[in-house]
């Protein structure tokens, strides 16, 4: 079987590639996602083999949710579209394939017999510049909120997951796991459960074992491991 997440944000295009999918007896839709930002957390927790991707949705785009992923885990990308131009990214993002919508039933059985033939994990490139994220998803009660880079003070990952501490001083948890963030903003790794905003740094205090503290502006403490405290003073400019 064939297992199958749909992320668009209309409800008719969803309904509709639900029903010209539902006549292909190998293939399984586990969920459906409205925008990329839900989208993110259903494909780390379900780990489908295929995501059939809408390219224009408000707030995070089809291409900007691949900065959000595990290149090394990633599913088949089918992006979905209503025009031809997208077609051009699509295939520069390495896309496994496109759909313009409405979706042709015709098309979407040449789509879904090369998936059957190509079950290997996708490979993934990015658009130019399109691997540094802008923003990170937050979620709150009933919400979702995508904190800029500037208003973020340090990311910390629990025993609950994986939070960020905003410079309001807030806490929120995410969905991006810490080795992405590290890849993919400027945060700086600190500590293997910490990465800090470099901007937010007041000072650091050296501790013995080669251990040391950094002091955020707002007065948090986050612990630095020898492991990444030269780093740290090479980008603080510390001898």
């Amino acid at each position: 079987m064939i297992n199958v997440l749909i992320v668009d944000d209309e409800p008719l295009a969803r309904k509709e590639l639900r029903r010209v999918l539902s006549t292909a007896d190998d293939i399984t839709i586990i969920g459906e996602c409205s925008n990329a930002i839900d989208a993110v957390g259903v494909i780390n927790r379900e780990k489908p083999d295929v995501v059939f991707l809408d390219i224009q949705m408000p707030r995070v785009s089809g291409i900007e949710m691949l900065s959000m992923l595990d290149h090394e885990k990633m599913p088949h990308i089918v992006f979905l579209t209503a025009y031809d131009e997208y077609a051009v990214q699509a295939f520069e993002q390495h896309a496994f394939d496109y759909l313009l919508k409405p979706v042709n039933q015709a098309r979407l059985d040449k789509t879904l017999q090369r998936l059957r033939r190509d079950r290997e994990p996708q490979k993934i490139g990015l658009l130019p510049g399109a691997s540094q994220l802008r923003q990170i998803p937050c979620f709150g009660q009933h919400h979702v909120q995508l904190l800029r880079m500037e208003e973020v003070e340090c990311v910390a990952s629990g025993v609950s997951g994986v939070s960020v501490i905003a410079t309001d001083g807030s806490e929120r948890p995410t969905d991006l796991p810490l080795h992405i963030l590290q890849d993919r903003t400027p945060l700086l790794r600190c500590h293997r459960q910490y990465l800090v905003n470099v901007d937010c740094i007041e000072k650091i205090k050296f501790l013995e074992n080669g251990l040391a503290e950094i002091i955020t502006k707002r007065g948090n403490t986050i612990p630095v491991s020898r492991r990444f405290l030269p780093q740290i003073k090479d980008r603080l400019g510390i001898l």
